[in-house]
């Protein structure tokens, strides 16, 4: 988003039909309640969720909607509530909303806020006061920042998801942002090794260039790839894909990757589900053009259960990880926008780049703008 005039803005929105994207004038957010903050954004990015809305798959009842969850800015507006910030303070938006105030909150469970069950991923109304990591006057470290707001935390918490300690062996399912941050995340946690699967071939080549082993599953059976070299399987396995994968033919398969994990990981192991699957039938998701991928499927679980493999799946607890993720980019030990290969500088180059994203063709594009 991007503001236009005193009352309105340019905002990218999808407007109910797939694979296309509008550039829209939209009210500028305003105060809804004390704990409010309005931010100018400077940094934006397209999240690879996004593309599930592109195509039509994912979403509320409700079109059209304003895309996007990873952004950051300059705050404009603060409510009087607010304390701890104030206008002009730069900041990063959370890729999650919380309200901070309901029992699940209070428990430290953010992304499960109650007050926003289920969460939407566009057109958050506000935030709680613990609004995201105040960033400071500099922007040297913007382009690490942007993928602060989500990807970055995600791809650390599906390494914890699947119980990572230093010195496993990890299968990364799935090269794109999120796959290669959860490779990267492995190596700077001390994997002494990384498979990752994929396809593309920038995917791979980007993959081996932060010290990973490409594994291209259209070649060969990536379960049997992998086998080759770790004959007991990997300690950990993550699935970066969820439920738009395919298999060797490009064909959709929804259960294929969660398979794979489970074939692939060592007895004793454990499985990282990340990648997006939809809820169960009777939820809006998938609506107003559902798709007939509802999260059902079979699954080799008694191969789970002879393992003896533990799974574990949801969102990341992204504004946990903000605080100690940001301090590795600070500190030079991280560099996570080396998967930025796309800066646009318009929202005009937007909707294309929704198109070049989906095929493939860029591998994570971010918008800055001038003003």
């Amino acid at each position: 988003m991007s503001q236009a005039q005193d009352k309105s803005m340019k905002a990218i929105v999808w407007e109910g039909t797939p694979f296309q994207m509008a550039l829209k004038n939209q009210p500028i957010p305003h105060i809804m309640d004390a704990n409010d903050i309005v931010i100018r954004i400077t940094t934006a990015a397209i999240c690879g969720t996004d593309l599930h809305m592109y195509h039509g798959l994912f979403g509320s009842k409700t079109p059209p909607w304003i895309m996007g969850h990873e952004g950051l800015g300059t705050i404009v507006q603060v409510g009087e509530g607010v304390k701890s910030l104030k206008v002009g303070d730069r900041v990063l938006a959370p890729g999650a909303i919380y309200c901070g105030y309901c029992e699940n909150c209070h428990r430290g469970c953010l992304t499960y806020c109650l007050t926003f069950n289920p969460p939407t991923l566009v057109d958050f109304p506000g935030f709680g006061e613990d609004f995201g990591p105040n960033l400071g006057g500099a922007q040297e470290h913007d382009l690490d920042y942007i993928i602060l707001s989500d990807i970055f935390p995600s791809a650390w918490h599906a390494l914890d998801c699947a119980g990572f300690e230093a010195g496993d062996t990890v299968a990364v399912f799935g090269a794109g942002p999120l796959g290669l941050l959860s490779a990267y995340s492995a190596i700077l946690r001390g994997a002494t090794t990384v498979y990752s699967v994929d396809y593309v071939p920038s995917r791979l080549e980007k993959a081996a260039s932060i010290g990973a082993i490409p594994i291209d599953f259209t070649k060969n059976d990536p379960v049997e790839q992998i086998l080759k070299r770790e004959p007991r399987g990997v300690r950990r396995t993550i699935d970066c894909v969820g439920f738009e994968c395919v298999n060797s033919k490009l064909e959709p398969e929804e259960n294929l990757v969660l398979n794979d994990c489970i074939k692939v990981t060592e007895a004793t192991g454990g499985i990282g589900l990340y990648g997006v699957y939809p809820p169960s039938p009777g939820s809006t998701a998938g609506t107003p053009l559902a798709t007939d991928k509802q999260g059902k499927f079979p699954v080799l679980i008694g191969l789970l259960w002879f393992k003896g493999l533990s799974i574990r799946g949801g969102v990341a607890e992204i504004q946990k990880l903000q605080p100690m993720l940001q301090k590795l980019i600070e500190s030079g030990k991280a560099k996570p926008s080396f998967i930025i290969d796309e800066v646009l500088y318009s929202l005009d180059e937007v909707p294309r780049a929704y198109e070049r994203f989906s095929t493939h063709k860029i591998g994570k594009p971010v918008i800055q703008f001038n003003s």
